[in-house]
């Protein structure tokens, strides 16, 4: 990636979600074979793409807690090099229906263990809310030792931790690297551009360490609409990082 200093403009945070397209896919009721890969190529691969000098962009990873131990090196090195490392649960599975604050803890604990260091921030698998409401969402991260959470909701001033929505224009997730494949990068470069608010802009690992099944491999519609144009987001986020840089989402909410 080029070194060279973004433009003066609105604040990115550029987010990764560290979790398994396999394992996604069979908790979405569609399982698919899975392809020879050692798990961390994509964190290696990313961490490839940004320097380690004082202006380039700085990213949050959101981790499955349970490939915290086999991730230890990788995660290490972001750290180091001034990432950060937040919880995307201690599975990739559906938020509980019950224990849900032993649950959070339980994702951050995992990261906590492995880095040695405190662990401040949360986004659920599927920017999913438990059926008993937000507020009570708010509530559980805030009695799980986190201090913000990175989701697709807002409750507000009422909220007792800070609350880092991803970008939206018109209804459209458009921060998220899956819709960022089917739009024109002006639109998206747009939106960032006229955010109010930091723009949160959100990938996935398996996006940078070519691991993904070929269209070849599509037995579902299911399937289809996870690969079709994927080969694209890469890109887009060199060209958002390139452009406005990127911030982690403590820094912001510090």
């Amino acid at each position: 990636m080029s070194a060279a200093a973004p433009s003066a403009g609105p604040t990115v945070c550029a987010t990764v979600d560290v979790e398994d397209f396999y394992e996604g896919m069979a908790v979405l009721g569609s399982p698919v074979a899975e392809a020879r890969r050692r798990r961390g190529d994509g964190l290696a691969s990313l961490l490839g793409e940004l320097t380690d000098e004082a202006s380039a962009p700085k990213v949050t990873l959101f981790v499955v807690g349970r490939y915290a131990d086999q991730l230890r090196g990788p995660l290490a090195d972001f750290a180091a090099a001034g990432h950060e490392i937040a919880s995307h649960g201690p599975d990739h599975g559906r938020l509980p229906p019950s224990g849900l604050v032993d649950w959070l803890r339980r994702g951050r604990d995992m990261l906590e263990q492995v880095l040695q260091a405190p662990v401040r921030g949360f986004r659920s698998p599927r920017f999913d809310v438990p059926d008993a409401g937000l507020a009570s969402y708010r509530a559980a991260l805030a009695e799980a030792g986190y201090t913000y959470v990175s989701d697709s909701s807002f409750l507000g001033v009422a909220s007792p931790v800070a609350e880092l929505p991803v970008l939206t224009w018109r209804g459209v997730r458009v921060g998220g690297g899956s819709y960022q494949r089917f739009l024109p990068g002006a639109l998206v470069a747009g939106a960032v551009h006229r955010s109010a608010q930091p723009a949160v802009v959100y990938y996935h690992s398996y996006d940078f360490d070519g691991s993904l099944p070929g269209l070849g491999a599509v037995r579902s519609a299911a399937l289809a609409r996870q690969l079709v144009a994927r080969g694209r987001i890469r890109a887009e986020f060199r060209r958002i990082t390139a452009r406005f840089g990127s911030r982690t989402c403590a820094d912001v909410t510090s």
